[in-house]
C-alpha cells in the first residue's frame, strides 16, 4: 500500500508553473495569507487570468497587484482580516473586499460564501500512509478541502508538522503537487513598552493558578506572558499560539493538567500569526503536547466555555464610557477585523469562573502629535462596534481594572474615567454629565 501512494504522488507531481493550467476563468479559489509561491504566480500571470475571486484570511507575505481596483477584472482578493498590505491600500483609496465574520463562523463562510471551486495549501511532505498535514493553521481548510474539485498543494520541507486531525490531507484528496521549500512567513515582535507592562500586571494579578488561557494579537495581551512565570498549572485553548504562551511552556507554567476539556493538550488554530517566528514552528513540530483543531471549533463560545476558569485577552483601539469596545477600525478605515475577540468574550462569560479582559493603553497619539484619549464619551464617527457593551466583562489601562458586568450606564462611565489617563478625566467627567450618565 505504501509504493502505492508514492506511485499516486509521483503520478501528480507538477512543475510550478503547470498549476496555472488548472485554474480556470470564473473559479475561486482558497488559499492561506502565507502561500507566496502559489499567489506569485497568480500575481505575475494576472493578465492572463479572469473572473477570478481569490480568498484568504490574512496576508503576510507581500502586497500583490491584486490588491489595486485596476486588476479586480482579472482577481478580485477577498479577505477576512485586514493585514498591514491590505491595510496600506485602503490608505491609497483602494478598496479590497473585506468580509465581516466571526471566526466561529469560519467553516461555514467556507461552505456559503467562498465555496471554493480550488484549494491551495502548503504541506508537509506525505507519510508513509499517504497523508500531508496543511502547515499552521486550520483556517476552513478541511472544509475547502472536501469542497474544491480541484486540490493543488506545495511541498515545503520547512512546515512544520502539527498534530491534528484538521489539518491532515489525503494523497487521494489532492490533484496536483509541486515541490518548493519557501521560508514560513516570520517578523520581529514589537517590544513591550512600560505602559505595556503595567496594563499587563493588572490582567496577571487576577489569573488564577489552574486557569485555562486566550491571548490576543497585540503588544500589551504579548506581556501578559512573563507576568505569569510564579503561575501554576496553566491551560491553554486559543486561536493563536503566540510567542509568549510558546515560552510559558517551555518554562512548565503552561502544563494543561487543569483544563476541564482536553487536559494535556495545548489547543490552538494557528501558530504565530503576524508575529511569527521561527522558534515558535520549531517548538510546535511533532510536539506530543498540542492539538490543533478547526478555527471554527476552537472559537466556538460554547466550546470555551466548557473550560472551567477560562481567560480571554483581547486588545482595542477604542473603548467608549458605555462599555463599547472598538477593535477594527479608526474611525472610517477598516484597521483588522472581528477576528475571535467577541467568541472568547463570551465563551469566557460563560465559563465557570471565567473572566475575559480587554486592554487597551490610555491613550495614542495623533496627526498632530498631540495624545488622545481612547476612552470617551462615544467611539469615533464610523467605528465599529467589535464586542457590544453588554458582552463586556473588564476593560484594563495602564492606569486600572474597569469591572463593567451588570454595571449601569452610571457605574460604567465612573469605572472607565476612573482606568483614563488623568489629563482627560475631568473633561470625560463634563461629557459624561452632558450625556445624563450621571448627575
Amino acid at each position: 500500500m505504501k509504493d502505492s501512494f508514492y506511485a499516486e504522488y509521483s503520478s501528480k507531481l507538477i512543475e510550478k508553473e503547470q498549476a496555472l493550467k488548472l485554474v480556470r476563468e470564473g473559479d475561486r479559489i482558497m488559499c492561506h495569507g502565507g502561500a507566496s509561491s502559489f499567489m506569485a504566480l497568480l500575481d505575475e500571470n494576472i493578465d492572463n487570468l479572469s473572473g477570478i475571486e481569490l480568498y484568504t484570511m490574512f496576508l503576510l507575505t507581500r502586497p500583490y497587484s491584486f490588491l489595486d481596483n485596476s486588476k479586480c477584472e482579472h482577481i478580485r482578493h477577498f479577505a477576512t482580516f485586514v493585514s498591514p498590505y491590505v491595510r496600506e491600500q485602503l490608505r491609497l483609496g483602494n478598496a479590497p473586499e473585506i468580509i465581516l465574520t466571526h471566526y466561529s463562523d469560519t467553516d461555514d463562510f467556507v461552505r456559503y460564501r467562498a465555496r471554493p471551486t480550488i484549494l491551495f495549501c502548503q504541506v508537509t511532505p506525505m507519510d508513509e500512509e499517504g497523508y500531508f498535514t496543511m502547515g499552521y493553521n486550520s483556517l476552513g481548510h478541511r472544509v475547502a478541502a472536501e469542497m474544491a474539485d480541484r486540490v493543488i498543494v506545495q511541498v515545503n520541507r520547512n512546515l512544520p508538522k502539527i498534530a491534528g486531525e484538521c489539518n491532515r490531507l489525503h494523497i487521494g484528496e489532492v490533484t496536483a503537487i509541486y515541490e518548493e521549500d519557501t521560508p514560513v512567513h516570520t517578523s520581529i515582535p514589537q517590544p513591550h513598552t512600560e505602559l505595556d507592562t503595567k496594563a499587563a500586571g493588572f490582567v496577571a494579578e487576577r489569573i488564577c493558578d489552574g486557569a485555562t488561557l486566550q491571548i490576543g494579537v497585540g503588544r500589551v495581551p504579548d506581556a501578559i506572558g512573563p507576568l505569569l512565570r510564579d503561575h501554576r498549572n496553566l491551560g491553554v485553548h486559543t486561536e493563536l499560539f503566540s510567542q509568549s504562551l510558546m515560552e510559558l511552556m517551555k518554562a512548565g507554567v503552561i502544563n494543561n493538567s487543569k483544563k476541564t476539556l482536553l487536559p494535556g493538550k495545548a489547543v490552538f488554530s494557528f501558530a504565530g500569526g503576524q508575529r511569527a517566528t521561527q522558534e515558535i514552528y520549531d517548538f510546535v513540530d511533532r510536539n506530543s503536547d498540542i492539538e490543533m483543531r478547526p478555527i471554527s471549533w476552537v472559537n466556538d463560545p460554547r466550546i470555551i466555555a466548557q473550560h472551567d476558569n477560562f481567560v480571554s485577552v483581547n486588545s482595542a483601539l477604542a473603548v467608549d464610557l458605555t462599555g463599547q469596545v472598538c477593535s477594527e477600525t479608526i474611525g472610517l478605515r477598516t484597521f483588522s477585523g472581528p477576528g475571535g475577540q467577541l467568541d472568547f468574550v463570551r465563551g469566557a462569560r460563560w465559563s465557570k469562573g471565567g473572566k475575559s479582559f480587554i486592554v487597551i493603553n490610555s491613550t495614542t497619539e495623533g496627526k498632530d502629535g498631540n495624545r488622545l484619549s481612547k476612552i470617551d464619551v462615544a467611539l469615533p464617527l464610523g467605528s465599529a462596534v467589535t464586542t457590544p457593551r453588554a458582552d463586556v466583562d473588564c476593560i484594563v489601562t495602564e492606569y486600572g481594572v474597569a469591572e463593567l458586568r451588570f454595571k449601569s450606564l452610571s457605574e460604567r462611565a465612573h469605572a472607565l474615567i476612573a482606568i483614563a489617563h488623568p489629563e482627560f478625566m475631568d473633561d470625560l467627567t463634563r461629557k459624561a454629565k452632558a450625556a445624563g450618565y450621571f448627575i
